[in-house]
């Protein structure tokens, strides 16, 4: 990834599986990484890519369309719904760690094991409130003392467009709902 892309990001909690790949370990080859990533992975980013194209174009010839447009938007949150349960076989306990802020470009998680700056980290992300699931890698960009454990800030050096795509989406959304929830709390009757 390009330094020079930077993506929003907030601070958000979630669940990661971070892999530390072996120290001096190259990025691999696009053709290589598309290997790298596993079929569910594969399948929830075809979804996610299909679901954002078909609606769009609906919504916007008005009338019927837009119940039609509901109805399959709600279908594809039940498709969503049950690839986020497939997805969940993905998560390996071993590997399980709280992340607690990411955006397009870059995440960070709690972890025991301190790592060292310029490692590669295989990554799986899931967030469950938008049935996202993301298959990466990244580069250590700094680690920091966090109480008991340490930080670990994480740049993605190989992500699919659509991937980064739903990640930003994610974000933004989650943003939304954080904002709302604030402006319900300063003022109940609303």
């Amino acid at each position: 990834m390009n330094n020079s892309e930077k993506f929003f990001s907030i601070d958000h909690d979630f669940q990661v599986n971070a892999m530390p790949m072996s120290l001096g370990s190259q990025l691999p080859s696009q053709q290589q990484f598309e290997l790298m990533i596993p079929a569910p992975f594969k399948l929830a980013s075809q979804i996610s890519y299909i679901d954002s194209k078909t609606l769009a174009p609906i919504r916007q010839i008005g009338g019927v369309a837009v119940e039609l447009a509901e109805f399959l938007n709600l279908q594809a949150q039940k498709i969503d719904m049950m690839m986020g349960y497939i997805l969940t076989v993905q998560d390996d306990e071993k590997f399980r760690h709280q992340g607690i802020k990411f955006g397009g470009s870059h995440l960070s998680y709690i972890s025991n094991e301190q790592l060292t700056v310029e490692q590669l980290v295989t990554l799986k992300i899931f967030i469950a409130e938008n049935n996202c699931a993301v298959f990466c890698i990244g580069r250590v960009t700094a680690i920091t003392p966090y109480e008991a454990d340490y930080e670990v800030e994480v740049e993605f050096a190989k992500i699919s467009e659509d991937d980064q795509e739903h990640l930003v989406r994610s974000s933004l959304q989650i943003q939304t709902m954080l904002l709302k929830q604030r402006a319900i709390d300063r003022d109940p009757k609303r």
